[in-house]
């Protein structure tokens, strides 16, 4: 048996060192953090005295016990919450995949033969294992760069996943208003269709006595079709936000009927927000935000990864060791295989295809920055815009609170006179219905009321806020 010595190899692993720290020391640096231009230093709206801050479970100070029930559940079954869970580990393991690839890739390999060949047609048996190693040195930083861009973008998703937990908490918190809201409509309506119905009657006795006109009974019979019609109307609006609630907590709308059938009761007064953020501070208090920041940061070093790799030289390193044998009766050879190959490239003309790609990445950085920039405009106006709705709609209320007050004392007072024959029946109908068309408007007023204030919830970012300051990276 013959032995083929193996020979000294290069000092492989001063070569590995010597380029594992020329490409610890080309880290890229990370984009600033950006500020708009002239965005208001306050908010333009006046501020309510004595504000609260905006909770993480913010839909608790409804008083709605229901609601920790449907929004737990749409968090668990939402296909939409699904999908940014979707995303969010796709993004994840993107970055992984590119972190992996600043490390060497090492592989084994195995391998035997046995046959004849010419010219001696004598049988023969090889075999060897090898393995592998190749690493592509990242000497000046193009591939730490779109490793960090991959992780820019893994945080975005996870604030993206947050900010749709907060959208469909809202939406569900809506929802299930809005059927409360038609629910407590069509019990009003379809007492005030009674009345109207029994009024018309009335007037129609009236009317073939020759006791009243044609044209007024006929008036009567005209409100008695309207009452059935916003009695239908409010019990279309009750299937309609039914079937919604059912799509956003992914549950069967006759399961939710039955299970949340109690009376609905009155809405309490929400609370002032405190404004604790400036306008230029809501990228802390605003998951979307905070998403299009990390966005555009993984545009800025992607764009500055492609700019390195298109125009810096990239060294790569292939190394191969095993053992091989090879025997043909009667002789048998063995030995030791290595190999060492560095590969240095450097380009040189290309017909402007590298600058091409450099100018798309800048031209993408750029449109993500003004994409955060149009963002961040944007929440500062749903900012403002939900602040005077909110207080548009606490004035409507308290006049509508004020003015329900003011018919349960008529109505009372109608009862009483009714029931000691001081007034008649057309008039004690028409005062109860009076009172009827005012509760009608209080709960309108406090159902916008409440539909201002979750809009300002969501515009301030549902009490989501960064556990720190948004980074520089």
């Amino acid at each position: 048996m013959k032995r083929i010595p193996s020979p000294d190899g290069p000092p492989l692993k001063w070569l590995l060192l010597a380029a594992a720290l020329l490409s610890a020391c080309a880290t890229p640096v990370p984009p600033p953090t950006p500020q708009p231009a002239q965005l208001p230093s306050q908010w333009l709206s006046p501020q309510l005295p004595d504000g609260q801050a905006l909770a993480a479970d913010w839909w608790r100070v409804l008083q709605e016990p229901d609601l920790q029930t449907l929004v737990q559940r749409a968090w668990a079954q939402s296909p939409t919450l699904a999908q940014a869970r979707a995303r969010l580990a796709l993004a994840q393991a993107q970055q992984r995949s590119a972190r992996a690839s600043l490390g060497p890739v090492i592989s084994t390999q195995a391998q035997a033969t046995r046959g004849a060949q010419a010219p001696e047609f004598r049988t023969q048996t090889t075999g060897q294992w090898t393995v592998q190693a190749a690493w592509e040195i990242d000497l000046f930083g193009s591939a730490r760069a779109q490793a960090s861009a991959a992780e820019r973008r893994s945080e975005a998703a996870a604030l993206n996943a947050e900010q749709a937990r907060l959208t469909l908490s809202v939406e569900v918190v809506q929802s299930y208003l809005a059927w409360r809201h038609a629910l407590a409509q069509l019990m009003l309506t379809q007492r005030d269709a009674e009345l109207a119905e029994r009024n018309a009657k009335a007037d129609a006795v009236q009317a073939e006595a020759g006791l009243l006109s044609a044209a007024t009974a006929a008036i009567s019979q005209t409100l008695a079709a309207n009452a059935r019609s916003q009695r239908q109307a409010w019990e279309e609006q009750r299937g309609i936000w039914l079937q919604t609630l059912a799509v956003l907590t992914a549950t069967d709308a006759s399961a939710l009927a039955a299970e949340f059938n109690s009376p609905p009761k009155p809405l309490p007064a929400m609370p002032t927000l405190a404004l604790d953020v400036l306008p230029a501070s809501l990228l802390a208090r605003r998951a979307d935000l905070a998403a299009a920041h990390r966005q555009w940061q993984a545009a800025a070093l992607e764009a500055r990864g492609v700019a390195i790799a298109q125009h810096a030289p990239q060294l790569s390193f292939d190394a191969l060791v095993g053992r091989s044998r090879w025997e043909i009766k009667p002789e048998v050879i063995t030995g030791t295989l290595w190999r060492l190959a560095p590969t240095l490239s450097l380009p040189i003309w290309d017909s402007g295809a590298r600058a091409a790609q450099t100018q798309a990445a800048q031209a993408a950085e750029a449109e993500a920055r003004a994409e955060l920039e149009a963002r961040w405009r944007v929440a500062v106006a749903e900012v403002e815009q939900a602040l005077l709705r909110w207080q548009a709609a606490s004035a409507n209320r308290a006049e509508a609170d004020a003015t329900l007050l003011h018919w349960a004392r008529i109505d009372a007072a109608s009862a009483a006179q009714a029931q000691a024959g001081l007034v008649s029946g057309q008039t004690r109908l028409r005062d109860e219905r009076n009172a009827l068309a005012a509760r009608g408007a209080a709960i309108d007023a406090a159902r916008d009321h409440t539909a201002a204030w979750l809009q300002l919830v969501r515009a301030l970012g549902g009490g989501w806020q960064a556990a720190a300051p948004v980074p520089n990276t």
